[in-house]
């Protein structure tokens, strides 16, 4: 009888060693994978090299990366003054067309609204008015889709209108613990981007912005796939290529390194997906 149940614990053993592998595979990559910068599907992908990539090395592409990394450094609440002022202009604009409203494209407009003035006003110095209302822009966008995320199209005004004036006063009131760690942090992540540039696969963009990869580049490109974004592989100085190039073609920057295929198999798996859908 020992015998019979010590092989049954082996046998269950065996048999939960692949089960926990396989839930531990099959979960899937968060924001996280690409430094928490805030992507929307429509958003424009590529990976740069050479001198190119390096003068995109700038502060003012590198604020959206920055703002994930400032995010759980600068965590003041939303004033209740802020909310209520917010509120009522929210709803009464919702009210006029309920069924179109969209929280976070709110949120982040009537935020951003007012970067231009509070860097022209701000006693901060720390970097230029455009490298200041960069980071106060992608402040806005973090907190209002973190603040938005939770609220359905199909929710009311008011539920809306809390989410967005939420995420809006939250940025209001980070606003110069954003722009201080944001002049910190660029100065951490030139480094690094210019170091990125120098490497083979190049350094990730979106729209513009740096994409600060901690972890695996494999990770971060399946969560763009996930948000059915398409990443575009090139080098700056070198013949261009694109995911479509054909197999094996010498001419391809990236020949060898398995880039080319690794973008060009997420670009096939976000195609699937929306076939399936």
């Amino acid at each position: 009888m020992r015998r019979t149940i010590a092989q049954l614990f082996v046998s269950a053993f065996t048999f939960a060693i692949p089960l926990a592998i396989a839930s531990s595979a099959s979960a899937a990559p968060g924001p996280e994978a690409c430094g928490n910068i805030q992507l929307a599907a429509s958003a424009n992908c590529e990976f740069r090299t050479s001198g190119g990539c390096e003068v995109s090395c700038k502060p003012v592409n590198l604020t959206a990366a920055c703002a994930g990394k400032c995010e759980a450094d600068c965590n003041a609440s939303a004033t209740a003054a802020c909310n209520v002022d917010c509120s009522g202009k929210c709803e009464a604009d919702c009210n006029v067309n309920p069924g179109s409203f969209d929280c976070r494209a709110s949120c982040s407009a009537s935020c951003k609204g007012d970067c231009s003035t509070k860097c022209s006003a701000s006693a901060s110095g720390s970097g230029s008015q455009a490298e200041c209302e960069g980071a106060c822009k992608a402040s806005c966008d973090g907190e209002c889709g973190a603040s938005c995320e939770g609220t359905p199209p199909s929710a009311d005004c008011q539920a809306q209108c809390n989410a967005s004036c939420e995420g809006e006063c939250k940025a209001e009131a980070n606003f110069d613990c954003d722009i201080d760690c944001n002049a910190d942090c660029t100065v951490e992540l030139q480094g690094g981007c210019k170091t990125k540039c120098s490497e083979p696969e190049g350094a990730l963009f979106c729209n513009g912005q740096y994409v600060d990869v901690v972890g695996s580049l494999q990770d971060c490109l399946d969560y763009l796939s996930s948000l059915e974004i398409n990443v575009d592989a090139h080098a700056e100085a070198e013949a261009s290529v694109s995911c479509a190039a054909a197999p094996g073609s010498s001419s391809a920057p990236f020949a060898g390194t398995g880039l080319a295929a690794l973008v060009a198999g997420v670009g096939v798996a976000a195609a699937r997906r929306r076939k399936r859908s």
